[in-house]
């Protein structure tokens, strides 16, 4: 009698507390944020003659103690008419991130601004820097 009342109870567990597998539906509404609502500011010939047209304008004569290679990052955004705004540049050598940033405030091209579901918006970009010196 006692082993049936365990059998009943364990029976009787493992139905009360037995999981019940469920398939979740995606949601019918569109994602969140597609590439059709965002668009990236856009320099006129693109992001690679950017890059080379400021590494042409760094004047390595002007920074003091390279050695090796320096590595900078520029953060900014390109605002809704399109120059280059909010500045900042970080890295281990001071003279190269003043250099870099001298470089970027003196660019006169101006991009075409980026948009957010149609209207111009502000686009924050991240660049890296790499100069050897040799």
């Amino acid at each position: 009698m006692k082993k049936i009342a365990t059998l009943i109870l364990c029976l009787g567990f493992g139905f009360a507390f037995s999981q019940i597998k469920e398939t979740e539906t995606p949601p019918t509404g569109a994602p969140a944020s597609t590439s059709e609502e965002r668009k990236q500011p856009e320099y006129p010939g693109g992001i690679n003659v950017f890059m080379r047209e400021v590494s042409r304008k760094i004047n390595v004569k002007q920074i003091k103690g390279g050695q090796g290679k320096a590595q900078a990052n520029a953060k900014f955004s390109v605002n809704t008419q399109g120059e280059i705004d909010k500045l900042v540049v970080t890295g281990s050598n001071e003279t190269v991130n003043k250099e870099i940033e001298r470089v970027m405030k003196s660019m006169k091209t101006k991009w075409t601004p980026g948009e957010y579901k149609g209207s111009p918006a502000e686009i924050q970009y991240n660049l890296p820097f790499v100069i050897n010196f040799e």
